[in-house]
């Protein structure tokens, strides 16, 4: 910070256990999300590229330090590097927490503020970690800063496989465009219905580009008759985002249909024989059907 710190309070309280995190990765993305939870509120993560550490900044919050640690100070004194929590007293001045293990089944708690005066309500949360690593505290900004607030799964990059993997938090969803976080084992349903209109023109756009034939859609086929709310609406206007933005078009005729690609070339699909994607393509071009 950009002043000393004077010491306003060290105790030991009562740590209840909590089973040790598989790497300090997934013990910070624990902590954010039981914040995310206690003050359902997404934080901004403050990051500079390069750096080894980054803040999760909860703005509009309100809280006793107490809350706090009752919440998170179980999973911040399991961190090999505890986090500093950081907040605005009601005398405008910065005030900080610290959890540190102590004796079997305590933990030091440190209250530390700019005067030395006590206090016990703050306003604004920063939480701050120090990672030792460039590149761990790169990847951990993205994934914090897109890390669902009470959802049980998460849509990211494939290039956090390795980094979710790692936590314990990766769900197995071979030939998937995207690497989906499960805090515990959910539905296949669950991780469709967690996929955002981006994701979904993202899918659409390695169907027609690249012919990818993905896992998202053997999901959305499966469940596109069972009346479930699977979002249809969003998959066809994300459909049209891409057919307009790679220039395709549709012909239609009386009695029959072309799809030409940006140089007017045939594009051919078979919904008999075709995979999923190719069924839900001409699904939500031709949407009416018997059923």
């Amino acid at each position: 910070m950009l002043y000393p710190f004077q010491l306003v309070s060290e105790t030991l309280l009562p740590l209840p256990p909590v089973p040790p995190p598989p790497s300090a990765a997934a013990g910070f993305l624990a902590l954010a999300r039981t914040l995310s939870g206690l003050f359902d509120e997404t934080p901004a993560v403050l990051y500079l590229p390069g750096a080894s550490s980054l803040t999760l900044l909860y703005r509009d919050v309100s809280y006793h330090w107490r809350d706090v640690f009752d919440s998170a100070g179980p999973l911040a004194a399991g961190l090999k590097a505890p986090p500093r929590f950081f907040g605005t007293t009601p005398a405008r001045e910065t005030a900080e927490l610290t959890v540190r293990p102590g004796p079997p089944g305590q933990a030091a708690v440190r209250l530390r503020s700019v005067s030395g005066r006590p206090f016990d309500r703050l306003q604004g949360l920063g939480v701050r970690l120090e990672t030792g690593d460039a590149s761990t505290a790169a990847l951990l900004a993205e994934v914090a800063a897109a890390l669902p607030c009470r959802a049980p799964c998460g849509v990211f990059s494939r290039r956090f496989e390795g980094l979710l993997h790692g936590c314990g938090l990766l769900a197995p969803t071979d030939g998937s465009l995207f690497a989906y976080l499960t805090w515990e084992p959910v539905p296949q349903e669950q991780l469709l219905l967690a996929l955002t209109c981006a994701h979904k023109a993202a899918l659409w756009r390695a169907f027609l580009q690249d012919g990818l034939q993905l896992l998202e859609f053997d999901w959305l086929w499966t469940h596109y008759y069972t009346g479930e709310a699977i979002f249809l609406l969003e998959w066809e206007l994300a459909l049209g985002e891409v057919l307009e933005d790679l220039g395709y078009r549709v012909d239609r005729g009386p009695a029959s249909f072309r799809v030409l690609d940006e140089k007017g070339r045939d594009r051919r699909f078979d919904f008999a024989r075709g995979a999923p994607a190719e069924k839900l393509f001409l699904k939500l071009l031709f949407p009416l059907d018997g059923r």
